[in-house]
Formats: C-alpha cells, sequence, structure tokens
C-alpha cells in the first residue's frame, strides 16, 4: 500500500529544490494502517511497553546497499552481519540541515554515511534494522513506528511489508522530511513470539527531482542553501561546502551521479499482553513455610477482599482471624477459607490473578517476600 503526499505545489522556489525547508509538518498515517493506539498500547497498565529509537547504534545493513534501486521489495528478510548507522544530529545542529524537521523522543536522523545530510549520498537504496526480543506466549502484539525520511521509506516486520510510501523525490509540500508518517502492525502473524524480532526501514534516495513519471531522472539542482540546527540557525550555502568534491552544475545529472540529501529518522513502540500469571502455593505451603509471610500474619481474614470465602459455621459467630489463624487451622475456620488465604498470599507473591491459580508452587528458596 502506499500514500500520496497530500499538498499541492507551493512555488516554483520549491519545485527547483531537491529538499525544501518547510516547517510545521503534520502526521501523515499509511492508508491501512492499524490506528495508533490500538491493542495494549490502549491500555498501558495492562501491558509490557518496548521503546525503540533511531540512533548510532541502529544497525545499517551496508551489504544492502543498491545504487540506482529505487524498486520496494515484496519481502525484506533480516540481514546479518550489519554494523551501526551514522549518527547525523551533531551535523545538522552544527553543520548543513537541509530542511529537515527535529525527531522525537529523543531519536536521531541516521544515514547511510557520514554526511548523509549533505549532497554526498548516491541515489538508491539503503536498509536500517533495529531488533527487539518477545518472550514466548505473549499475546496481543502491536508495532507502532513513526517516521521521518529523506526521500521515502518502507518498513518491514520480520521481512513482512508492513507499508511503504510513494517513492519520490519532493515536488510539492509538505515533504517526508517534514512531515512524521506513521505505520502499525497488529497482525500476530508478522511477529516472532518468543523470539528476536528485525524492524526493517527500507530507504530510497532518489535522484533530485526523480519521480515514478520521469523514470526517476536527475531534473533539479541542489537547493541553494540551508541552516545549521533545526530552529532557524545560521544560512549556509551549498554550494561549496556541502556538495561532494568535484561538483559542477553542468555536469551534475550525469558524471556528478546526482548526489543527494538521504537519511531516516524513526521512534516508536512494539506493546504485548504478557502471558497470565498462574503461579499458586496451597494453603499446607503457606503453613508450612510462615517464615515467608512474616509481614502477613497477622493481617485480619476480614480485611482480604469481599472475593473470599466465607467461614466455617465453626468459626463461631463473631469469628475475627488473622490469615496465620486460619491457614493453621483449617478444621476450625474450613478448606475453602484457607484456599482463600493461599490466593491472597499468591497474588501478593506473585502476582497471580485471584481465582486464577493452578499449583505450579517453586521451591522455598525462590519465594521472596514483596516489597510492596
Amino acid at each position: 500500500m502506499a500514500v500520496t503526499t497530500s499538498a499541492s505545489l507551493v512555488g516554483l522556489a520549491l519545485i527547483a529544490a531537491a529538499c525544501s525547508d518547510v516547517s510545521n509538518p503534520t502526521a501523515v498515517r499509511a492508508p491501512g494502517a492499524a490506528a495508533f493506539t490500538i491493542g495494549p498500547t490502549a491500555n498501558p497498565a495492562g501491558a509490557t511497553i518496548i521503546s525503540f529509537i533511531s540512533n548510532g547504534s541502529t544497525q545499517y545493513c551496508s551489504s544492502a546497499d543498491q545504487v540506482h534501486n529505487y524498486t520496494v521489495p515484496a519481502t525484506l528478510a533480516p540481514i546479518a552481519g550489519c554494523g551501526g548507522a551514522f549518527d547525523l544530529e551533531s551535523n545538522l545542529i552544527n553543520t548543513y540541515n537541509p530542511g529537515w524537521s527535529q525527531p522525537s523522543n529523543g531519536a536521531d536522523w541516521i544515514g547511510p554515511n557520514a554526511t548523509s545530510n549533505e549532497y554526498r549520498t548516491h541515489p538508491g537504496s539503503y536498509v536500517f534494522q533495529t531488533q527487539f526480543n518477545l518472550p514466548a506466549n505473549v499475546t496481543s502484539p502491536v508495532l507502532n513506528d513513526t517516521l521521518l525520511s529523506d526521500n521515502a521509506i518502507a518498513v518491514f516486520l520480520n521481512g513482512h511489508l508492513v507499508n511503504t510510501q510513494v517513492i519520490t523525490d519532493c515536488v510539492g509540500s509538505p515533504c517526508n522530511w517534514v512531515k512524521s508518517y506513521i505505520v502499525s502492525d497488529a497482525n500476530a502473524a508478522d511477529f516472532v513470539i518468543g523470539g528476536t524480532n528485525t524492524l526493517s526501514v527500507f530507504l530510497v534516495d532518489t535522484p533530485n527531482g526523480g519521480t515514478p513519471g520521469n523514470n526517476y531522472a536527475c531534473v533539479l539542482q541542489p537547493q541553494v542553501s540551508g541552516t545549521t540546527g533545526f530552529s532557524g540557525g545560521p544560512v549556509v550555502t551549498t554550494v561549496p561546502n556541502h556538495v561532494y568534491s568535484g561538483y559542477n552544475s553542468a555536469t551534475y545529472a550525469t558524471t556528478g551521479d546526482c548526489q543527494n540529501p538521504g537519511g531516516v529518522a524513526f521512534w516508536g513502540t512494539v506493546a504485548y499482553v504478557p502471558p497470565a500469571i498462574t503461579t499458586w502455593c496451597s494453603p499446607g505451603f503457606w503453613k508450612n513455610h510462615e517464615e515467608l509471610w512474616t509481614a502477613f500474619l497477622g493481617v485480619k481474614y476480614a480485611s482480604i477482599g469481599s472475593w473470599r470465602a466465607p467461614l466455617s459455621s465453626k468459626a463461631g459467630a463473631g469469628a475475627d482471624p488473622t490469615l496465620q489463624q486460619v491457614v493453621e487451622n483449617p478444621q476450625i475456620y474450613g478448606g475453602p477459607a484457607t484456599n482463600s488465604v493461599a490466593d491472597y498470599l499468591s497474588n501478593k507473591f506473585f502476582g497471580t490473578k485471584i481465582g486464577s491459580g493452578v499449583e505450579s508452587c517453586p521451591d522455598p528458596s525462590l519465594v521472596k517476600l514483596p516489597t510492596a
């Protein structure tokens, strides 16, 4: 699926530029993508959240570089042997910003070479990866990813295409480097449950003015200037400092290879519902190992919750025993009451939901007093 930049042409100055200085980016959701707050992300208290951002530790897979390739593959398997990406944040703040917006959540712009923010990247495709692990038996996994790119990207999860932009240079506004692009994946079949997952960003750096309609021809010159920093810093000229050595405007589209800024920034989350905890220790266990729950021995049985089983009639009217008294005297307070004590203590120690426990008590040496 693809998304088209939702803007009209805004004047000859933008049409003639490879990168614009458009500000105030807008968020664009990939068509067909899942809602950004679906699944467990809508209820963080019931989910585990993994966050990720692009930076120098993001994998850059140089073995997958393809100069002059602008085609998004149908699948993209994880790539082994990748190194670190080039972090471009310092360049953008201190040297040359061609109009890229500042990422959010601490993410950095990254690229396939140390000066990818300048006109020094060969048009073609480049692959970046980040990985995360999902425990066994989790449910409802959801990926949410927000991206900025120059020129355009496709996102893959474990080889499956999540979504792709139209692969084109920007000839309108806003461009992909100033508007965020959001993709989501809630298809559990796309995830590796109980293993390593690979999120791949397939970055395509097109020639200046290159579009599917003109067969990705280089039809524009580098823009005249950019700035340092993300918020209207000093203006710096493109020529001669921020184009490749030997740049010549007359031969740029041919011998110059139409080198162009190329980079991506992304940030997002993976959320999932962890497997239910069902660890439960029997009343007999708690009776025989009172040294493990000394902080709860004096808790009144009547205080542990309205779900607790009623005391046996043998307890007599007005009985108000402690948890210790109940678990030590099942013949007086009744087996159901002792099971309620076991439910309560298993919840406190292991997080087991009341009424869902299955006898699976660990070795007593592994049972630690909860901190709260």
